[in-house]
């Protein structure tokens, strides 16, 4: 486990990328690294994944190997541009079952890290590889922002260029 929770601490500065930008009014999420279920597939520990332009390197098990996968999500039930999950899942619940574990960041004065508890293969959120709700609805506004952007005519009045 305490290489799993070094390589969520790797998460840390991608994500408080995220929940650093005051322009943009979302987290920006990460993952899932590697992709699919690297617990069945192991991936080769030599693999360097990036995200927010951060080259990460995993810790990997004794045989060199990536056996969990890894992944930054806004939080549930919270503004988007507020609080991010950092999560690993893979086959260390009991019995080598499924489970999660993760880290919170949560974004207020300064940007604190909360440990979460251990949660069971259907609590973790590598159960929805789509787009979360959340993400949905961060896309069509975004969608819907530019679509009326592009529409906009230049007010005759206040734009000098305009015929």
């Amino acid at each position: 486990m305490a290489d799993i929770e070094a390589n969520l601490e790797q998460l840390i500065a991608p994500a408080q990328s995220g929940l650093d930008l005051q322009v943009s009014p979302r987290f920006l999420t990460l993952g899932p690294l590697p992709d699919g279920a690297p617990w069945d597939n192991p991936v080769p520990g030599s693999r360097t994944f990036e995200a927010h332009g951060q080259r990460l390197h995993f810790k990997t098990g004794s045989d060199g190997l990536i056996r969990e996968r890894y992944e930054a999500r806004a939080c549930p039930l919270r503004e988007i541009w507020s609080c991010v999950e950092l999560w690993a899942t893979g086959r260390f619940g009991k019995n080598g079952q499924l489970a999660c574990v993760g880290l919170r960041l949560e974004k207020g004065f300064t940007i604190e890290k909360r440990k979460l508890d251990m949660r069971t293969a259907d609590n973790c959120p590598f159960r929805t590889t789509t787009a979360g709700p959340a993400q949905k609805v961060v896309r069509e506004l975004e969608k819907a922002q530019s679509q009326h952007t592009d529409q906009q005519q230049p007010d005759k009045y206040l734009d000098p260029k305009a015929e």
